[in-house]
């Protein structure tokens, strides 16, 4: 997802005093507490909130080369239609080339952020989010209140997200099987806002595991024991 900038990246990196690889990239949330394991608890979990942060941050940046790429094709159709159309598309290529700007930073930012707080490089592209949970957790005994009450808000939170995700893939499936058939119905829209939900799923899996890490370190469990059984 990140090729493009991977250079730029690791130009950073070195730019603000380089840092010793510990590790690969982790590509789940239990394997990088493993590379945690003896880290504090509260360091593990300020670790774990910005590696879901990471992995929305992917998301975004995928969104908004999708709108880049909605952008061009705007402008192919303007060139067609006279300058107002053309002032027009040029202001969207603008507007969405400075959000994406901010994006490629902030991914950057993420990751150095990340390095700092865990010890381990994020050089590589995250391959995919972390799962969410196949059922409701269930609340262990000796679980705060306060941790409880959040496991049911991030659930429900979760199942919202998911459906919506869901809803705009059939959504984009239905249009792409008419594309198929006519060659003119519009895709472009049905896939950024597919991106759009999967952005807001994947934040609403990464809070409701985050709850779990803490409901482990509460409970005197293991933090990668709970991630790994999600």
């Amino acid at each position: 997802m990140l090729k493009t900038i991977k250079l730029a990246v690791i130009a950073a990196v070195f730019a603000l005093g380089s840092v010793p690889a510990h590790a690969e990239t982790p590509q789940t949330d239990a394997a990088f507490v493993e590379m945690m394991k003896d880290a504090p608890a509260e360091k593990v979990l300020e670790a774990l909130d910005l590696y879901y942060q990471l992995h929305v941050s992917e998301l975004n940046l995928q969104y908004m080369n999708e709108q880049r790429t909605g952008a061009f094709f705007a402008m192919r159709r303007a060139q067609q239609k006279g300058a107002d159309a053309i002032a027009k598309a040029e202001q969207r290529q603008k507007r969405v080339a400075t959000e994406r700007e901010a994006v490629v930073e902030g991914n950057k930012s993420l990751r150095l952020k990340l390095e700092a707080v865990s010890g381990v490089e994020f050089l590589d592209d995250l391959v995919m989010m972390p799962d969410a949970p196949m059922t409701k957790p269930a609340a262990p005994v000796g679980a705060p209140a306060e941790l409880i009450k959040a496991q049911a808000d991030t659930w429900a939170a979760l199942q919202a997200a998911q459906a919506k995700w869901q809803e705009e893939r059939l959504i984009l499936l239905d249009a792409q099987q008419r594309y198929d058939q006519d060659r003119s119905t519009p895709i472009g829209d049905h896939l950024r806002a597919m991106t759009a939900a999967e952005m807001a799923y994947a934040e609403a899996v990464g809070d409701c595991r985050l709850i779990e890490a803490k409901i482990a370190i509460a409970t005197g469990k293991s933090i990668a024991s709970a991630l790994s059984g999600l």
